[in-house]
């Protein structure tokens, strides 16, 4: 049961969920099996906090000299906010050992714990450096087409009413879009809605 993975050089990302409420055509999880770069990502149950300490320890101890990576990212094979405490409480500690964390999100984590979005961004604010959205379109109806969230109608203005709590709350904010999943003009206007925000906006 693969918790913690090294996908990129130095960064670590933590595989905490394998639910997610988007069934974007785009994505991995669309693929044969549950696997990601050859790891496969298939979850027994999901970790507990524990778990996920362990599987950081071991990771590092694995690596040159036991050092801590430059970045722990909650990214795995499902949206990580379904596990708010979890992440509220591992971010806290990795951030306390001074590594830099960082959370990649479909931005419904008020819909999915059923709370106000300011008590969701209190929790995260608390517990990473980096807010990673995807936004992935620049209208509802896009992001419906393209997402087909679980929520249905509203989602695509819950995912901007959270990213624009995190702003200012959180040290970097960044929207994300799939590059080839839209034209130009639909990137730039994206990127217009980052500007307008106050985040960052990468393509991804």
């Amino acid at each position: 049961m693969t918790i913690a993975y090294e996908y990129r050089p130095g960064v670590l990302y933590l595989n905490v969920t394998n639910r997610c409420s988007n069934d974007c055509g785009f994505c991995v999880r669309q693929g044969p099996g549950f696997s990601l770069g050859g790891v496969d990502m298939r979850l027994e149950t999901e970790p507990t906090v524990d778990e996920v300490k362990e599987a950081i320890g071991a990771a590092e101890r694995e690596r040159k000299r036991g050092r801590a990576f430059d970045e722990v990212v909650f990214c795995g094979f499902g949206e990580p906010t379904y596990r708010l405490r979890l992440i509220g409480e591992v971010g806290r500690w990795l951030r306390d050992r001074g590594v830099a964390v960082r959370l990649n999100t479909n931005g419904q984590a008020a819909l999915l714990n059923r709370r106000d979005v300011r008590e969701i961004v209190d929790v995260v604010a608390g517990a990473v450096n980096t807010v990673s959205i995807s936004l992935n379109a620049p209208t509802a109806a896009q992001y419906e087409e393209l997402c087909e969230p679980a929520f249905g109608e509203g989602t695509f203005e819950a995912v901007v009413e959270f990213a624009q709590t995190c702003v200012g709350r959180v040290d970097r904010v960044v929207l994300t879009v799939v590059g080839f999943t839209l034209d130009d003009e639909a990137i730039h206007r994206c990127e217009d809605l980052a500007a307008e925000l106050g985040a960052d906006f990468r393509v991804r």
